[in-house]
């Protein structure tokens, strides 16, 4: 007779049954909020100031400098694309659901024809960029395990990759639920979150120690450090792709066997023989 006992290291850990996404349960206990506001939080019972409870959350002071110093040296879209063009790439994506080049758009009652670059376009489109600590690893291992799941949903790929033996998995996997937690930020929808771009590489300063070997001679082993770098995007740049590439299928010549070229002889309408 058997028992279904589940064996435990000698420090304990508690068992978190939940999804990979952490939907369900948490390993660690939620912190409650005070619900009174910052200026009450921070007074005795007479509504005095107290000094000692004074913290960087409650300190409206410095929470007001912090968010016009983080206002003044966050990267903004008109410092690299006109307003108007802004203006007409919002009035495009409201009218088809995502970009397309070469439409011409109303605004302030004229007409425009837009015609963006691809690097104007990829400022526009919405982007989450992301990038790993410093990894003990080789970009030949990291590689193989980007292959794996490049081009995949996000959710999809983080579900893969839950269930993948290799080591860099588990770091990619890190990497792609902080990605999640973004998305999550900035409202956008979740389950329409692809992996546009994805690649490992060396992080320098690798570390080299000696190798013995037989009849005296030695070696040199390198440890090697690695960063993954991850690129998402959203349902739109997928449908625009898409499209661009539908449009590039359409303007394609048609194929001819023969080549369309000029006879070079005169043609009679008998034989000769």
């Amino acid at each position: 007779m058997t028992f279904g006992f589940q064996s435990r290291a000698i420090s304990y850990t508690p068992i978190a049954r939940s999804n990979i996404f952490g939907g369900l349960t948490s390993t660690e206990s939620p912190t409650k909020k005070s619900e009174l506001p910052a200026n009450e939080q921070i007074q005795d019972d007479d509504g005095n100031l107290d000094l000692s409870k004074i913290t960087k959350e409650t300190d409206s002071d410095l929470v007001e400098f912090m968010a016009k110093k983080s206002a003044g040296a966050q990267i903004k879209l008109e410092d690299y694309i006109h307003p108007l063009k802004l203006a007409l790439y919002n009035n495009v994506v409201a009218e088809h659901g995502f970009y397309k080049n070469g439409q011409t758009v109303k605004h302030e009652n004229k007409y425009y024809k837009l015609n963006l670059t691809p690097k104007e376009i990829e400022i526009l489109e919405p982007s989450i960029y992301l990038e790993s600590y410093r990894i003990k690893s080789s970009t030949k291992k990291a590689t193989q395990v980007n292959r794996f799941v490049r081009q995949y949903d996000l959710k999809t790929a983080i579900n893969q990759l839950h269930f993948n033996p290799k080591k860099m998995s588990t770091e990619l996997e890190k990497l792609l639920k902080k990605g999640l937690e973004q998305v999550r930020e900035l409202g956008l929808d979740e389950n329409k979150v692809f992996i546009q771009q994805l690649w490992a590489g060396d992080d320098g300063q690798a570390r080299k120690r000696l190798q013995f070997h037989a009849k005296g001679r030695v070696g040199f082993l390198k440890h090697r450090y690695v960063h993954l770098k991850c690129i998402l995007k959203t349902e739109q740049t997928r449908l625009r792709l898409d499209w661009e590439r539908k449009q590039r299928h359409l303007a394609k010549k048609p194929k001819t066997v023969l080549n369309n070229d000029p006879l070079n002889f005169k043609v009679r309408p008998i034989y000769k023989w």
